[in-house]
Formats: structure tokens, C-alpha cells, sequence
């Protein structure tokens, strides 16, 4: 399904270049989470954005980016604001960031789901209301017409997530998506995206500073330092027997339980 071969990502100015990513391949099959783990910095976030074609003019991107055997990186303007959404979606670490606060959430899932979908504003707001009920928002009926500010964080994250399940994507994106939230909503968050993942049969690269997280969740794991990707392969296998220093650091860092 995806397929990244020696993906660079340059960043230039005036008075100097930035290396963010070099040279990294991996690969996603249908279906299946990878999880690209590693410190802020280390540019798993920046190697998400060029998927979706969102990096700014500044960024020199070489290699190639296959989805479904098509280069991205060859795409031009129209057709990647196709992919946008219909086949690959974000979903962003903050969700306040990423909702408008001018606008109601009805105002805002509706417009997406008529961008995205040949329905009326009717039927839209009627697939938005079953999506937000799917995400566990109490009364959506109702609270579809509130703001964003009148919802929690970790609401607003599945308000996000209801969002991006309505555009139907073929892979999802998730950068962090629980790095603001406190530990219980986490735990809540990263079980409705394993249940909905499964219930619409996406493919999913799970972005993320907490290995054992990842771990939990992922088919594959890739670990990047520093724009190269260390170590890659089955969680169990990096688990049990990593062979890459920083690898291990990352590791030695998951909280134990003490007995």
C-alpha cells in the first residue's frame, strides 16, 4: 500500500540548511500500524507531513513516496488535495490547533463531509452526528452545535477523530495523538483508534516520542535519530533484543512497574 525509498527532507534558508530526514525507506501493507517512534527532533513528524504533501516551500524532498504504486511526490496541486482526506488523513497532537474556534463543530464536520462526499448539508450533518455518537460524544444531537471551547481537550481529540474517520481514508495518520491528554483519557483515546482502525479496515502509521506505546499497538516499529531511521522490525524483536544504543535508551526509559 505505502512505500517510502530513501526519503530526503532539506530545509534551506538564508544562513543555513537543516538535514531533517535522510535517506529513511520503509514500508506498509493494507491494513496493518506502523509506528515511527523517536525524540522531538529526530523528524518522524516532518517524514508525516511529507506524506500528505504539507511541507512548506522551503523543504527540498527527494526520493519517493508510492501509495498504492502512485508517487506523491510527483503529484501535482489538484491531485493532492485529493488525496488529502479521501485517501490520507491527520490526525494532529493538538486538537484545539487543528478545530476552528469561530466555528461550531456542526458548521465544521458538515463542510468536510460535503467537500469530501456528493450529500446534502442534511445527510451530512446526520453521518456527523452518528460519527461523534460513534467516538462516545455524549448527546451529539445537541452538542453538535457547540464550540470547540465548550468541549474538553480529550473531547475535542475525538471530535478530531470523528472528523477524520467521515472523509474515509485509506491510511491514517496519527502524530501524537495523545501527547496533550492526561493518562486515563489516553488510554481511552488509544483504545477507540485500535477499535475504529479495525471496524474500517485502515491502515494506520502511529507517530510517537513512547515506544512502549507503540510496542503495545504496531505490526512494525521503525526508531529514528536524527533523520535516519536506527532500528526497524517487529516490536517484539526491538523489545526483547535491540541492537541499536538509542534503541536501548528508549527502552530503559518506559516506566516499570516496581514490585
Amino acid at each position: 500500500m505505502l512505500s517510502v525509498r530513501d526519503l530526503e527532507i532539506t530545509f534551506s534558508s538564508q544562513s543555513t540548511t537543516v538535514h531533517a530526514v535522510k535517506g529513511i525507506s520503509y514500508s506498509l501493507d493494507k491494513g496493518k500500524t506502523l509506528g515511527i517512534v523517536g525524540e522531538s527532533g529526530s523528524g518522524k513528524t516532518v517524514s508525516g507531513l511529507a506524506l500528505m504533501g504539507l511541507l512548506p516551500p522551503t523543504a527540498l524532498v527527494e526520493g519517493e513516496i508510492l501509495f498504492n504504486e502512485e508517487n506523491i511526490l510527483k503529484a501535482n496541486k489538484k491531485r493532492l488535495q485529493h488525496l488529502r482526506g479521501s485517501e490520507i488523513a491527520l490526525i494532529f497532537q493538538n486538537p484545539l490547533a487543528a478545530l476552528n474556534p469561530v466555528f461550531s463543530i456542526a458548521n465544521q464536520m458538515v463542510e468536510t463531509i460535503c467537500l469530501h462526499h456528493n450529500v446534502s448539508k442534511k445527510e451530512a450533518r446526520e453521518q456527523a452526528i452518528a460519527l461523534l455518537d460513534r467516538v462516545k460524544i455524549t448527546d451529539p444531537q445537541r452538542r453538535i452545535d457547540d464550540y470547540p471551547h465548550q468541549f474538553s481537550l480529550g473531547m475535542c481529540q475525538r471530535i478530531m477523530i470523528a472528523m477524520t474517520l467521515s472523509m474515509k481514508p485509506a491510511l491514517l495518520i496519527a502524530d501524537e495523538p495523545t501527547a496533550s491528554l492526561d493518562v486515563t483519557t489516553q488510554k481511552e483515546i488509544l483504545e477507540l483508534m485500535d477499535e475504529l482502525k479495525d471496524e474500517y479496515k485502515m491502515s494506520m502509521i502511529f507517530i510517537s516520542h513512547d515506544l512502549g506505546v507503540v510496542l503495545e499497538r504496531c505490526d512494525e516499529v521503525v526508531v529514528m535519530y536524527l533523520g535516519n531511521i536506527v532500528e526497524q522490525g517487529k516490536p517484539k524483536d526491538i523489545f526483547l533484543n535491540p541492537q541499536d544504543d538509542y534503541t536501548k535508551k528508549l527502552i530503559d526509559a518506559i516506566p516499570k512497574i516496581q514490585s
